[in-house]
This record gives C-alpha cells, structure tokens and sequence, in this order.
C-alpha cells in the first residue's frame, strides 16, 4: 500500500496516488489536517451555493465566526445575492451550514483588461461647432443657458 506523503516530502511534490483526493491527501499529514477540514467545509457550502443559486456563479472565500464570505462575478451578481441575502441564509442554515452572515465581494478582474483605462478620453467638439456655440452664447436671452454655453467654451478651450 502506498503511503501518504510527509511534510518534508510533501514540499513541491504531488500526492503519490493520482487517484487520491487533495483533501484526502491533507488529511493524512497531521500537520495539514486543519486545512483540509476547512477546506472540505468550503468544498461543500460551494457546492450548496451552486446548486441553489446556479444563476449567481459564486466563489466561496472564507467562513469564520459564522460569516460567509463569497466571491460574485460582477457587481449585478453581487447586488442580486444581496437581495437574495436572506433566503440564501436560510437554505444553507437548513443544510446545517452554520452561516449566521453573509460578506459579498465583487471579483477583481485578472484579464488584460484590467490596466486599461477607466474612461474612454471624449474627442473634442471641433472647432467649427465651438464658432456656432459662441454665437448661441451672444444670442441666448436666458442667463443660465448664456453662463452654460460660456462654461462648456471655456472647459473646451483649456482641453484644446
């Protein structure tokens, strides 16, 4: 029979069987076994988050101290958890999930979309439809519309 490997073995190696779990793997290391109860717990309450709320692709993080801490996709997914907050405490509490709470972070982007700006640099009025704002300016008998149409001038002017 094959053994589980040691701690000093275990560094930067596989588990020796292909057909043993990882969480079986942890378990066998006595050093490893509080990790492994923890995450068979977070193994679990994923798979009670799916198959509850498939509609709301969720990543389990962490549970400490009774609060659930999970992952949504985007922030619509996370404001409809948020909504969904107190059904979704019942049904893992009637599976005997021990959430008392529940922490809903948006993920991070991890593409290459991620550094791109924020906003997209508006071009600038062109010229000929500045000439016809100013004339507007000159022209318009309301005082707001006539300071409106000065500010937009002086803002485009400073950006050409």
């Amino acid at each position: 029979p094959e053994r589980p490997p040691t701690a000093a073995s275990a560094r930067g190696t596989a588990p020796a069987s292909a057909q043993a779990s990882a969480i079986d793997w942890l378990r066998a290391e006595p050093a490893f076994r509080e990790v492994a109860s923890r995450l068979a717990g977070q193994v679990e309450l994923q798979a009670m988050l799916a198959a509850s709320y498939p509609q709301a692709p969720l990543v389990v993080l962490t549970l400490s101290d009774g609060t659930l801490s999970v992952a949504a996709r985007n922030a619509a997914d996370a404001a409809r958890l948020r909504q969904l907050e107190p059904t979704v405490i019942a049904n893992l509490k009637r599976r005997g999930a021990g959430v008392e709470r529940l922490r809903i972070r948006t993920r991070r982007n991890t593409d290459d979309s991620a550094s791109a700006p924020r906003f997209t640099p508006r071009t600038p009025i062109p010229a000929t439809a500045l000439d016809g704002f100013a004339q507007l300016e000159g022209e318009a008998q309301s005082d707001t519309l006539r300071r409106a149409i000065a500010q937009l001038l002086r803002h485009q002017r400073r950006r050409n």
